[in-house]
């Protein structure tokens, strides 16, 4: 029997083509849409390829011209039968087709229209060309990736084309859940570039409340602090903490010289590093990675394996959470292809794949007479709002409990809050949040000053967890436990990142908990997932890119691996956990019941790295690391520009767009007017030594140069570029602050008004200005007496006795001592390139005032918009033509 999907009975339609877009769709078809896919006419098909049915599954097939005004009609059908469209083109397109989004929504008022671009619908820099390594150089991930006195570095492969597709998934289904029963639904401006910008959240607060400007990691780096480690067959990545510190790793490997005070603390081992290395490496050389990995984490120690497509395609936890999906004799080529399917488990509504991708046109009939025979959508009707604090929006009357803490899940709960969910996040009287302390790497106070409280001072808290209350429970006593039951009985959702056993061991398991409240969503994120052998390991973000595969495609060509950006797992991660718990709320809005959503960060790797894996399978070779290079391009790279830590991105796909950089870099014509061997412009087989040529000749050129300037130059010739961007670049950007990508939170006396983070897309509509940040982040336990005293039977005296055992709390008990950062060290190493001290002049100029704890910013232009231009590069993973 196959089980109906969470969005059983979700019909979308899916413009365009480029990654973004394919992915996003395909991935609301994995959890039960069902989604048409609207391709133009074109002879003789199109050619088969592994990379188009891992994007196109769970689709079928239209074939019809949108440009054509004598299909106006047959658009119109589809879109009064459709709930959801989802458009990658370019911006304007189908505006000038008669078909922008406000044509789409009169004829269907429901129809919630997400439209993803590039830079977005509005801005100086809307039109522009982009590609992945475009979007992280000038998104600022680029800029603290690599090693100080090297370039900047991009992460691997096309990571910010399927980051953008989940992006672009969860904030449909938000339109769909508002529009469902309550009047408009939203247009939705999603922005490829702010996917990669929001990633920033601990750079871009350090800028905004210090003046700090964060750069790459420094040439000597703490050997346990998850670096990549050689091993017998590859490398490891190892982290020590207080739980798992430096001398049990002496135990472990039977060396007491792993004890001394060289290993003890960060600092010593960064001192001491070449020695440090060293011993390990007397250990490392001839250890397999998989079986130490193995054995570690068993033990309890963090640690990670560099994984590539082989070992991932054959990796036992992966099987055992039965992420692939396998095909045999692949569209008749008789290639056998494992395909990464599963993102995440749904226990009353698992994904799946029902059907394959389509051929060109193949339900063009079915689905037309479908539409056209369709009668009015009827809808059930949404949740009734109330009153809670933070109705307005999309979300409100959603109550959401958040236990977690760090990364992933804390900004799931934010971007809940700024769709208008009540969300209470519930904090330990012992344990700090990691981003409530400066003495963890994650953070750093307002001014680089403690004060008395520090923890409600750290400025990346202030990011992930806006919008919240606080309160503080004593969740390890039964009594605490007891507390939350009661407040688990009125809530929708709970939210926790804890290892399996933890929720087990205090009895409150998804089954033990829907006995108590049978509409309750359960949403547990752990490294590895809650079932399989792997399940019990602990993880953090450094350790699970290395497992996951992001380390193995990152790194300078002919270097080893390398990590990019900071806790890079983390946001996938949030974003799946979005998408499926918005999923779940469709499900139970038609059946009334929850249901426990488990998600695995690692098995996500596999989902953002698709090209590696087919790859691999078809040719038998793994992708090698290609440092600043796109993926598919004929030319790309991260070149020198004018000004310390200046450079520029360009990327070149064909030798159509070489011709066109001739017109602007002096020499690149004569190169190619000596390249006798060259074929037609349709042909990239261009030789090595003309890219390398040619390639010389962008960075002379680009040397003397303002990175904007040149960027602008070459995007006027149609050439993809851009400026290398760091954190106060971001803040400062014209783009950005046109779009209303930072909004101003008020801080109160002591700070003003301070720029947050916002979400990557825009929202217009019914609820365009109630989708904002709500207010800043709460204080420890701020919230105790408001959000315990409506609990029935909740009483002063009841209260009291609760504080006087210690269950709550309100203030932590016995917090570590805090010190400002060492600012001037981070300086002289390089991990910060700059400390402004004018930076809050900086801040007042560079984002308008109006743009306060919430002003949504401008309405999206009705339009469409192509994330990647037609041209992208077909990927590696093809099979023949069909």
């Amino acid at each position: 029997m196959v089980t109906a999907g969470a969005l059983d009975g979700v019909r979308v339609l899916e413009f365009g083509s480029g990654v973004a877009g394919s992915f996003a769709a395909r991935l609301l078809g994995d959890f039960g849409a069902d989604v048409v896919k609207v391709e133009r006419p074109g002879a003789g098909g199109r050619p088969v390829s592994a990379l188009f049915e891992y994007l196109n599954w769970n689709k079928r097939g239209v074939c019809l011209d949108l440009a054509d005004p004598g299909n106006a009609d047959t658009v119109h059908a589809l879109a009064d039968w459709a709930d959801i469209v989802i458009s990658a083109l370019r911006p304007g397109r189908l505006d000038s087709w008669g078909l922008g989004a406000d044509q789409l929504q009169r004829w269907n008022p429901a129809l919630t229209v997400t439209l993803i671009s590039n830079f977005g619908q509005h801005g100086p820099q809307r039109d522009w060309s982009a590609s992945d390594l475009i979007f992280q150089a000038m998104g600022g991930v680029a800029q603290i990736s690599g090693t100080v006195g090297q370039p900047p570095l991009k992460p691997g492969l096309r990571q910010s084309l399927y980051c953008a597709g989940l992006n672009a998934a969860y904030v449909s289904l938000a339109g769909y859940l508002s529009a469902d029963g309550r009047g408009g639904a939203p247009v939705i401006d999603l922005s490829i570039l702010e996917c990669v910008a929001s990633q920033m959240v601990m750079n871009e607060p350090y800028y905004a409340f210090v003046g700090a400007v964060q750069g790459r990691r420094p040439a000597l780096q703490d050997p346990l602090g998850g670096v990549p480690l050689p091993v017998a067959d590859g490398f490891v990545s190892l982290q020590t903490n207080s739980f798992t510190p430096a001398s049990r790793l002496a135990e472990l490997l039977g060396d007491p010289r792993i004890a001394e005070p060289a290993f003890a603390t960060p600092a010593a081992r960064v001192r001491h590093a070449a020695w440090v290395r060293a011993v390990l490496h007397e250990h490392l050389r001839g250890m397999s990675g998989r079986e130490l990995f193995s054995q570690m984490c068993a033990q309890g120690f963090l640690a990670g394996v560099v994984q590539g497509a082989e070992q991932l395609l054959s990796c036992p936890q992966l099987a055992s959470r039965r992420v692939y999906r396998d095909v045999d004799d692949f569209a008749g080529t008789g290639a056998r292809l494992r395909f990464p399917a599963r993102i995440v488990e749904m226990s009353a509504t698992p994904t799946s794949v029902r059907r394959g991708a389509p051929e060109l046109g193949e339900h063009t009939e079915e689905v037309l007479a479908q539409a056209r025979a369709a009668s009015p959508r009827t809808v059930p009707q949404a949740d009734p709002p109330d009153q809670a604090e933070g109705a307005g929006g999309p979300l409100a009357g959603l109550r959401v409990l958040d236990l977690s803490t760090v990364f992933a899940v804390p900004y799931i709960g934010a971007l809940l809050a700024d769709l208008g969910a009540d969300v209470t996040k519930i904090e330990s009287p012992r344990r700090l949040d990691q981003t409530r302390s400066p003495a963890s790497l994650f953070e750093i106070c307002f001014n680089n000053d403690p004060g008395e409280e520090y923890w409600n001072r750290t400025v990346t808290f202030q990011v992930l967890n806006r919008g919240k209350k606080a309160i503080a429970l004593d969740l390890a006593s039964e009594p605490g436990r007891e507390v939350l039951r009661e407040l688990i009985r009125d809530a929708d959702v709970i939210m926790d990142n804890f290892t399996p056993r933890v929720m087990r061991g205090w009895g409150m398991t998804f089954e033990q908990l829907r006995a108590i409240n049978p509409r309750l969503i359960m949403l547990s994120n752990t490294g590895y997932g809650s079932s399989g052998p792997w399940s019990p390991f602990k993880a953090q973000g450094t350790t699970l890119e290395a497992t996951m595969g992001m380390n193995h495609y990152t790194g300078y060509r002919g270097g080893e691996p390398a990590k990019a950006g900071q806790s890079a797992p983390d946001f996938p991660a949030c974003w799946t956990g979005l998408l499926a718990l918005l999923a779940a709320l469709a499900h139970r809005r038609r059946t009334g019941l929850g249901q426990w959503i488990d998600v695995g960060m690692y098995q996500l790797g596999v989902a953002l790295l698709p090209e590696a894996l087919l790859h691999y399978q078809l040719t038998g070779r793994d992708l090698p690391r290609r440092g600043n290079e796109d993926l598919g391009a004929l030319l790309s790279g991260i070149f020198p520009a004018r000004g310390a830590d200046r450079w520029l991105a360009v990327s070149v796909p064909d030798r159509d767009q070489l011709a066109s950089l001739a017109g602007v870099v002096p020499g690149v014509a004569d190169i190619l007017a000596a390249d006798p061997a060259a074929g037609p412009a349709d042909d990239n087989d261009t030789g090595d030594d003309v890219i390398a040529r040619c390639t010389e000749a962008i960075a002379a050129w680009s040397a003397g140069l303002d990175a904007r300037a040149a960027s602008a130059t070459l995007q006027a010739a149609g050439i993809a570029a851009g400026p290398v961007r760091d954190a106060r670049d971001l803040l400062t950007d014209e783009q950005l602050s046109a779009r209303g990508f930072y909004e101003q939170v008020d801080f109160g006396p002591e700070l003003g008004a301070r720029p947050l983070i916002g979400r990557p897309y825009r929202w217009g509509g019914q609820y365009g200005a109630e989708v904002r940040i709500r207010r800043r982040a709460p204080r420890y336990a701020e919230r105790n007496d408001e959000v315990l005293g409506r609990l029935p039977g909740m009483s002063a005296a009841r209260l009291a006795e609760l504080r006087r055992d210690g269950v709550i709390v309100d203030r932590p008990a016995d917090p570590a001592p805090a010190s400002p950062v060492p600012l001037e060290e981070q300086l002289a190493s390089g991990a910060i390139t700059a400390l402004d001290a004018g930076y809050v002049e900086v801040l007042r100029t560079a984002v308008p005032r109006e743009r306060r704890a919430g002003a949504a910013g401008p309405a999206p232009a009705a339009g469409a918009a192509e994330p990647e231009p037609e041209s992208e590069a077909e990927p590696v993973a093809d099979a023949g033509a069909r």
